[in-house]
């Protein structure tokens, strides 16, 4: 049967996906400033009713990981016996790190460490030196295993399903087959893919939430203007231009090369900021924060704060865990399209441990650096925070560097870089589960990519006009909730597979499922 170069939409998928959003930002745009108070106490009922929900999940999924890559299948290739990776070692990193971390890691790398000194964890006193040992390690950790244990598990699913299964579909539904069965052929499957789709628009509208104002408040300031709604608009859709016109020409090939470039350029930023900083302070506070993380590691992962009802680990840990349950899904086809010829084991290890330490580096200057400010030179970061908002530290801290005319044109291409990369491959990724097969050799319409470009922007002018993180975490939870269930079939549905292909049988090379199938035909 002749393919087609391009697949066609699901219409329930597309339109569904489509009228689930316009229903969710849509009333933002609306209501605007009226939204800000019920978008608060729907914020506090779910955060606070279901904070040991998202952090027994996500703790499941740290250990289902290990599993997977110290258990008995750890050795399984992903692929056949004589397919061998596709990228270097290097680039593989690269493309995963920026695809997972993308610009909200320099954001939060500035701005967590003031929050938590400003108000810390474990009732530690404001501005203590005890608030100083959470400043890194909470960043840290929401930003490594635990985060990066939230994306194995699709990772790992769609990997297997494409490369071991043979199946050229890379839908959420397929990957839940092995529990489902053949109602995923129908609506079942349907809605699967459709919550999917809801969970990524949510995902990427919240990072932009975040980082276009920054973006924005950076280079108005660079150049002189005004910060104003106006503008940040303005930058928005400039940037879902750039995008949406990477997405139509199917520039996804080309992720491996801009990734690899941009790591080059990460790379050279941290090693200025290092530098440029009080290096031998930075690094004796990162390896005392890192000593606290383990420390701590299992209290920090079941905290809630029952009695005191601070608010510490709803507005933050629950916040990014429903976050990264929002990114799953998208990390999880990336993962599987950069993968093929990997071992399980190799998989799983580069995202738990080579992007934790990726994501640590950032810690390890810009945040270290904002410690110093604060502590050291006294600076008034948390006054500037409450005063104008976390774009406006970023662009104080920035000028605080030597030859800040050349580091924050730099920092800005940075962003920018790592930003139109992740967003590109995410619009991409949507408009492919929005047909009804893609196999291989097809790529979703031109018009659908375009179409859900703008559909994220339009999704992110909602985040914007309300304004507020409280909107903005909001968003993540509400869009994640599900995906978080369907992510806990995918596990089942991958363990049911693996226990049905290879059972117990362990070797000391490379699985694969040709190789046991010639063993069992001898």
């Amino acid at each position: 049967m002749e393919t087609t170069k391009y697949a066609k939409i699901n219409k329930s998928v597309f339109w569904g996906s489509v009228i689930i959003c316009l229903l969710f930002f849509g009333p933002m745009i609306l209501l605007q400033e009226s939204a800000q108070e019920l978008v608060g106490k729907i914020m506090y009922a779910v955060t606070h009713g279901t904070d040991w929900m998202w952090e027994i999940v996500v703790f499941g999924a740290v250990l289902f990981s290990l599993w997977l890559a110290f258990g008995p299948y750890g050795r399984v290739k992903l692929g056949g016996p004589n397919d061998k990776p596709e990228f270097s070692t290097f680039t593989w990193f690269a493309m995963m790190f920026c695809g997972g971390s993308g610009a909200g890691l320099i954001y939060w790398g500035i701005l967590e460490p003031i929050y938590y000194l400003k108000w810390p964890p474990f009732w530690a006193a404001e501005g203590s030196a005890q608030a100083a040992q959470w400043a890194l390690s909470y960043g840290i950790f929401h930003w490594g295993v635990s985060a990066w244990a939230t994306f194995v598990i699709p990772a790992v699913g769609f990997s297997y399903m494409f490369y071991v299964r043979k199946r050229p579909y890379l839908y959420p539904s397929y990957a839940c087959r092995g529990i489902l069965g053949d109602r995923v052929d129908g609506w079942l499957g349907r809605a699967i893919d459709l919550i999917m789709v809801v969970g990524m628009v949510g995902g990427v509208a919240t990072s932009l939430g975040l980082i276009l104002p920054m973006i924005a408040n950076i280079g108005a300031t660079y150049f002189g203007l005004e910060d104003t709604l106006g503008v940040r608009l303005a930058v928005a859709a400039v940037f879902t231009c750039l995008y949406g016109y990477s997405c139509y020409k199917g520039l996804y090939a080309g992720i491996a090369k801009i990734s690899g470039y941009n790591m080059w350029l990460i790379l050279g930023l941290l090693l200025f900021v290092l530098l440029a900083g009080p290096t031998i302070f930075m690094f004796s506070l990162f390896f005392d924060n890192i000593g606290v993380l383990l420390n701590n590691f299992l209290r920090m992962s079941f905290y809630t704060d029952p009695i005191s009802k601070s608010g510490f680990p709803q507005d933050w840990t629950v916040f990014y865990w429903a976050w990264w349950f929002a990114w799953a899904t998208y990390m999880g086809l990336f993962a599987t399209r950069i993968s093929r010829g990997r071992t399980i084991k190799e998989l799983v290890l580069n995202m738990l441990f080579t992007a934790t330490a990726g994501c640590a580096l950032f810690y390890l200057t810009f945040g270290s650096y904002t410690v110093d400010l604060i502590i050291n030179q006294g600076v008034d970061l948390i006054g500037i925070l409450q005063a104008s908002g976390g774009p406006a530290v970023i662009t104080y801290l920035l000028n605080t560097l030597p030859m800040a005319s050349i580091a924050i044109p730099i920092f800005l291409i940075v962003m920018l870089v790592s930003q139109v990369t992740a967003v590109d491959s995410v619009s991409y990724t949507i408009a492919a589960m929005s047909c009804t097969e893609i196999r291989d050799t097809q790529e979703p319409p031109k018009w659908s990519r375009i179409f859900w470009s703008f559909m994220l922007f339009f999704c992110t002018s909602a985040l914007f006009l309300v304004g507020g993180l409280k909107v903005v975490q909001l968003a993540s939870i509400l869009t994640a909730f599900p995906v978080a269930i369907i992510t806990v079939m995918l596990a089942i549905s991958l363990v049911k597979w693996l226990n049905k292909d290879f059972g117990e049988k362990v070797k000391p090379q490379k699985l694969t499922l040709d190789s046991k199938s010639e063993e069992q035909n001898a």
